[in-house]
């Protein structure tokens, strides 16, 4: 069996990157072992630069992940299609202006930053919210077409696309509707790599590997870190070293392209040298029949409910 292709997320400002990878056995285990880096963006800065051409000169392929300020939704949706291209543009020339190859540009599709923490802490009275608020199907189209545009512009640059978002796409992608996209704020765009993030931390064990079937890359973790790592409610979640194993080699049975998140996350818990030393020929052990059905049978219910639209729109009216 040929081991995966890993790459690791990292969310860091620029002087704890920097201080991350001063670390003696960070940069060896990524270019020893093949790995890639999808950098998240918080800051355009010259210490940044030199994270990323410290990578590039060992041959680590480091990802441009675009991020906005939090005010302005931290991550890409359809609310800020004007500002997403804006910061293409920022990130371009900073490439350019310190010398950074930045082979691909990755996209982060996400609900706004201030409505995850209200996911985060009652996920049911978030989520009726966020109902109740839902845009319209011209919206959500219209943010699409700017999205197209972009993914466009980026590729005429040079750099391959991927986009990171949530597993429920799939299912109402498969669903034919629009209501998961118009209550979050979503898009659905054709990038040259689709990257589900399939975390057993929010998902479930079988509820993440319900999908792994259907993604072309797969996304794991919370191994720690990330812009969330300071809420209670997120760091109770965290995976252990046993969970992520048994995920990531579960998931290398579907998908040859593999995301962690995130690498602070490995690198301060120790996990380095597990894996490097993972046995990929190994399958993990079977979930329980009971919580593979479960899953199953919640993706068919989440298909049930986006085909509900009609319904929605007619009981429920938009604030």
């Amino acid at each position: 069996m040929t081991n995966p292709h890993l790459t690791f997320f990292v969310e860091l400002p620029a002087a704890e990157l920097d201080a991350l990878l001063a670390r003696p056995e960070v940069i060896p285990f990524l270019a020893e072992n093949g790995c890639a880096v999808s950098m998240g963006l918080v800051d355009l800065t010259p210490q940044r630069a030199a994270c990323v051409r410290q990578l590039e000169a060992e041959g680590v392929p480091t990802t441009a992940w675009l991020l906005l300020d939090v005010a302005e939704g931290y991550w890409l949706n359809a609310d800020n299609t004007d500002r997403a291209r804006e910061r293409w543009l920022e990130t371009r020339a900073w490439a350019e202006r310190e010398g950074l190859m930045l082979q691909r540009v990755g996209l982060d599709i996400e609900f706004p930053r201030s409505e995850s923490q209200g996911v985060l802490r009652n996920r049911r009275r978030a989520l009726w919210s966020m109902l109740r608020r839902r845009r319209t199907r011209e919206q959500v189209r219209g943010a699409e077409r700017a999205y197209d545009e972009l993914v466009t512009e980026i590729q005429a640059s040079g750099r391959s696309v991927e986009a990171y978002h949530f597993p429920h796409l799939l299912d109402e992608r498969a669903a034919g509707t629009t209501l998961l996209r118009r209550c979050l704020g979503l898009v659905d765009v054709a990038v040259d790599a689709e990257v589900p993030m399939l975390y057993a931390t929010y998902l479930g064990r079988a509820g993440a590997r319900a999908y792994f079937r259907d993604a072309q890359c797969i996304a794991l973790g919370v191994t720690g870190g990330g812009v969330n790592q300071n809420e209670p409610e997120a760091r109770n979640h965290w995976l252990t070293w046993e969970a992520l194993d048994e995920d990531l080699r579960a998931a290398a049975a579907h998908s040859n392209e593999l995301y962690v998140f995130s690498l602070e996350g490995c690198v301060e818990r120790g996990w380095l040298p597990g894996l490097a030393a993972i046995r990929w020929d190994e399958p993990p052990p079977a979930l329980p029949a009971r919580e593979r059905r479960r899953a199953r049978h919640r993706r068919g219910l989440n298909r049930l409910v986006f085909r509900a639209e009609p319904l929605f729109d007619l009981m429920v009216p938009v604030r």
